[in-house]
């Protein structure tokens, strides 16, 4: 028999759902089937899998210890790529760091999730980070697998926010969802930038491609994107500018200044390939992002505001186009 005691970094989900985290080789249909025999109990009563669980409450598994583990090993727990990606990847730097989150300033040329290709991720960093420094989670990380909660393009650099446990996910991800959250970018494009303020528009994807286009407001298809664009620098060549999401879609900000006529530079997919610069990647960055907590004060973290400074590759264009940026306070 196994009894589980709910810490807080688990408590808020549902029962089932935090059974097929700890039993992920338990097929559903027994796993209920167990629930329905009382050979899984919640707080010594019978359970169905829809009750949330509490800080405190005690979990009951009835499983022989054999079964138990035969049912709790899974092809995913193997920690090897994690611990291999926080060494092949090198340091990355941490801006901030809570009890259940943390923030980086991801480099450009790393992936934020793993894809086909088999390259290490953020993702896969943070998990041999905590790996690392926090050895004895190493059971809890398997339950509660830590995660980017924003993503950035591969050659997009800057801030991307992670949850180390499942209250860092829970907080995070409804910042993002209810939009409880500013964004702001720094991007070098080309020409004199003339458009400042607010544009929406609708955009579709082409998977295929990888690629956005845009679209009519009355397509069932389309999806809207609204961007905010600040002029910091610029001269008849290249500006500088201060970018706010207020949506955030993929690719947004790359397709929406080269929607109207200003290409990042370096952005070959976007029309960013021209000019006397042959940037290796588009000169786009994760400047700052700012929680803004709520009204009613229910949020475990108040406001708070990272800032990662901009990178040596965006820094050296700056300085040849506009010299100091000191001015700036970047």
């Amino acid at each position: 028999m196994k009894k589980i005691t709910v810490t807080n970094d688990m408590a808020g989900q549902r029962l089932d759902k935090y059974l097929k985290r700890i039993l992920p080789s338990c097929p559903s249909g027994l796993l209920y089937k167990q629930l329905r025999k009382k050979n899984i109990t919640l707080r010594g009563s019978k359970a169905d899998g829809s009750e949330l669980i509490r800080e405190g409450d005690i979990i009951e598994i009835f499983f022989s210890d054999e079964t138990y583990e035969k049912f709790a090993s899974s092809e995913n727990t193997d920690m090897s790529r994690y611990l291999n990606a926080y060494k092949k990847l090198g340091k990355i730097d941490v801006v901030c760091e809570e009890d259940d989150f943390i923030v980086f300033n991801k480099p450009s040329g790393v992936l934020s999730q793993s894809d086909n290709s088999g390259d290490y991720s953020i993702n896969d960093y943070l998990i041999g980070y905590m790996l690392t420094n926090y050895p004895e989670c190493k059971d809890s990380i398997k339950i509660s697998r830590p995660s980017i909660c924003n993503r950035l393009d591969r050659n997009t650099s800057g801030l991307i926010a992670c949850s180390k446990n499942l209250a860092g996910a829970r907080f995070l991800n409804s910042c993002f969802q209810d939009r409880n959250i500013c964004k702001y970018y720094l991007a070098l494009c080309y020409g004199r930038f003339d458009k400042e303020g607010i544009h929406s528009a609708f955009v579709k994807k082409n998977e295929s491609d990888n690629i956005l286009f845009f679209t009519s407001s009355d397509d069932p298809d389309g999806m809207e994107i609204k961007t905010g664009f600040e002029v910091l620098k610029q001269t008849d060549d290249v500006s500088l500018l201060k970018i706010r999401l207020y949506t955030g879609k993929s690719h947004q900000i790359r397709s929406h200044l080269s929607k109207l006529g200003f290409p990042i530079i370096g952005d070959p997919k976007y029309g960013g390939n021209k000019g006397n610069y042959k940037a290796g990647r588009q000169m786009l960055h994760a400047y700052s992002l700012k929680l803004e907590g709520n009204e009613d004060g229910t949020r475990r973290y108040k406001e708070m505001f990272f800032k990662a400074p901009i990178p040596s590759d965006m820094k050296e264009i700056c300085r040849l186009e506009f010299g100091s940026l000191e001015d700036l306070n970047l």
